[in-house]
């Protein structure tokens, strides 16, 4: 049984990175492919697990549209921030905060850091156990 037990580490670090690289590469691929314009914050969206703002954009085609932005330093944004966003022309609900006040690359980048560790432990415990 204890050879097995380098594989949870391996296997926490190798899912929290394929998220977090998933995360990154959509943000990237939005910001470089969708349409921006600039909107506003004008609320929250809260769930039992997380807190999502709530940001109002007008489209090119001049279409107003409310939604949640998926990613967001939510307890730095203020009502009323003004905000760019980047969207997706065939479906502009899908919308992420590109420029903002706020947004800092340190929270994506100590995720990814944790993530490279646990997996790193897990790898150091593979080769202890089964060598």
């Amino acid at each position: 049984m204890e050879l097995y037990y380098p594989l949870l580490p391996i296997g926490i670090g190798l899912l929290s990175l394929a998220w977090l690289v998933r995360d990154i590469v959509a943000a990237w691929l939005l910001g470089r492919r969708g349409d921006r314009a600039e909107g506003e914050i004008v609320g929250y969206a809260e769930t039992m697990r997380t807190s999502r703002v709530i940001v109002r954009f007008r489209t090119e085609d001049g279409e107003e549209v409310l939604t949640t932005n998926e990613n967001s330093s939510w307890s730095a944004a203020r009502y009323g921030d003004p905000v760019t966003v980047s969207y997706d022309p065939d479906d502009p609900r899908r919308a992420r905060i590109v420029a903002a006040p706020w947004p800092s690359l340190w929270p994506r980048t100590l995720f990814v850091s944790l993530a490279s560790g646990i997996l790193l432990i897990g790898c150091l415990l593979g080769v202890l156990t089964w060598w």
